[in-house]
């Protein structure tokens, strides 16, 4: 149940992203936060790519912190109002996410795809390090070591490029 809780541990609960929203009853929100921040840390790790998504956890944790802050300060009234809604459902264009959904399966089969790929490259390095001699892998080890960030960098390209086409698309039908 939505309530407004004690404010010396709703201020102690926002420093860990969507905790201060579930001690306050908004299940989906927090949960959804909590999911945001720590994919933000440990899908770029496993992917190796901290160096791209650094920012990342930062403005997650940032909007967490504020956004609890912000849910802390409403009256009572105002926050038996308020829908509990996954964080991703505010920035969206109005349809609510389902877990079934299709959106919600392609883009978590995407990372899963992502962080499989990755793990299974590292295992395969780790396999092909013992039968090459050292000398032999201290050569190709610089290319080894950058072609997951290439292939993960190459998929950013792609959908972007994909967002970008499907925008002009959206263009062209609203004004015809």
């Amino acid at each position: 149940m939505k309530r407004k809780k004690n404010g010396f541990f709703t201020f102690i609960w926002s420093f860990m992203p969507g905790a201060a929203e579930m001690y306050m009853g908004f299940m989906k929100s927090g949960l959804s936060l909590m999911v945001l921040f720590f994919a933000s840390i440990i899908i770029p790790s496993i992917a190796r790519l901290e160096d791209v998504f650094l920012l990342l956890p930062v403005l997650v944790w940032f909007y967490a912190f504020f956004h609890a802050r912000n849910l802390a300060s409403c009256t009572e009234e105002v926050l038996q109002v308020m829908e509990d809604d996954f964080i991703w459902d505010y920035f969206s264009d109005g349809t609510k996410t389902r877990i079934g959904s299709p959106a919600l399966r392609k883009w978590g089969a995407v990372i899963l795809f992502v962080v499989g790929g990755s793990m299974l490259w590292t295992n395969m390095r780790n396999i092909i390090t013992r039968f090459i001699p050292e000398n032999i892998w201290q050569v190709i080890w610089p290319v080894f070591d950058d072609i997951p960030k290439v292939i993960i960098a190459l998929l950013i390209i792609a959908i972007g490029f994909a967002l970008i086409i499907g925008k002009k698309k959206e263009v062209k039908a609203d004004e015809s």
